[in-house]
């Protein structure tokens, strides 16, 4: 049986730099001081428990916050919250991803220009909701400002434009910020779909990209599996199957990866083991 993983796996740049922020803050802890990141700094459980080892401590809210440092994750936060940090006058560290800021300055600057902004993505993800608090309250105003969720299957975006554009406006401004990372990887593992008859997604089951990559597996038609490790692999998901693809989401570290993947050769070796 042969094994393909994506040419993209591993850490994208946003999450890896998020994570080295966190962990430069953590090697800097003083005695008895404490570093919170508000939220899962990114979306991979097993990351962030190694993170929480060396001493971070992830909060929902600010209520019990009196002091200490507070790291906004990767997804970006809601101006409600900047603006209480400030106020209590707690250290803030920012390991917002770049591509979400990119996103967020196109939203202040819609705002600006009094345009009614509309973000395809996911209302319940964080960085959803920092778009919104950003944009604020909706507009009536006949000109459109479209983004999309950086991590937003491409296909998606395009289907939920064309509906926008049936709409009444007198202008409309359309923006890509769906991020590179996210293009790459959804186009890899759809070149793997065409070879393999089994698909392995490997990510947090809270990751909005990860999830996006299962779902173009599924609605392929490959029998796929999304997984967080190689621990929830099943021998015989590989019976009769000729080649298993590997994908992988942006917060799925490549140590991660290389685990799936010996798991798979050694149900391959142990041919008694179920």
């Amino acid at each position: 049986m042969k094994i393909k993983v994506a040419k993209c796996a591993g850490f994208c740049f946003g999450v890896k730099r998020a994570i080295n922020i966190a962990e430069n803050a953590l090697k800097e802890l003083k005695n008895e001081e404490k570093i919170y990141s508000l939220g899962a700094i990114i979306h991979n459980p097993q990351v962030v428990e190694g993170l929480l080892k060396k001493g971070l401590q992830v909060i929902s809210g600010l209520e019990t916050i009196k002091g200490g440092t507070i790291i906004i994750s990767s997804h970006g936060a809601p101006v409600e919250i900047l603006k209480e940090i400030k106020k209590k006058k707690i250290k803030l560290i920012d390991a917002t991803c770049p591509f979400v800021k990119y996103a967020q300055n196109i939203v202040k600057g819609l705002k600006k220009d009094g345009y009614r902004i509309i973000i395809v993505g996911d209302s319940a993800h964080p960085e959803v909701k920092a778009l919104k608090s950003i944009a604020g309250k909706d507009k009536l105003s006949e000109k459109i400002g479209v983004i999309s969720q950086t991590t937003q299957n491409r296909a998606d975006y395009i289907n939920a434009i064309k509906k926008i554009l049936e709409e009444d406006f007198s202008e409309v401004k359309i923006f890509n910020t769906i991020c590179n990372d996210t293009s790459k990887r959804q186009s890899a593992t759809r070149s793997l779909l065409k070879d393999c008859d089994l698909m392995i997604v490997i990510g947090g089951k809270n990751s909005a990209n990860t999830r996006r990559l299962w779902q173009i597996c599924k609605e392929s038609g490959v029998v796929s599996f999304h997984i967080e490790t190689e621990l929830e692999l099943k021998k015989k998901w590989f019976k009769g199957k000729n080649c298993v693809g590997i994908t992988s989401g942006a917060s799925t570290p490549d140590s991660m990866v290389g685990k799936v993947v010996e798991m798979i050769k050694r149900f391959t070796r142990d041919k008694g083991r179920e």
